[in-house]
């Protein structure tokens, strides 16, 4: 039923719209907060690393945090996206970067 399917489609992106997901690195030190589409809403850093000599770690942390927050985007609209169809697509995380 293509109708159906085009419901569940339009359903699963309003889910998508919605999703807010945060990566962590560095035990909590830096997190990374992202929505659905991929965009980075925020950035939190502990501020024990704002000191000058942290600055190679901070930087380190921030990128972890973000690919973390990345990563768990992807899982997340996969499976709004798997739920919608009843399809396990194989990587369906890979259509988002």
């Amino acid at each position: 039923n293509l109708g159906g399917m085009k419901s569940k489609m339009e359903e699963a992106k309003r889910k998508i719209e919605r999703i807010t997901v945060t990566g962590e690195a560095g035990a909590g030190m830096v997190s990374a907060k992202m929505d659905g589409s991929g965009k980075l809403l925020s950035v939190s850093v502990d501020e024990r690393l704002l000191d000058p000599k942290e600055k190679d770690l901070m930087e380190e942390l921030i990128t972890g945090a973000v690919n973390d927050a990345q990563t768990k985007m992807k899982e997340a609209v996969a499976h709004e996206i798997r739920s919608a169809t009843g399809m396990d697509i194989p990587d369906l995380g890979g259509m988002f970067g």
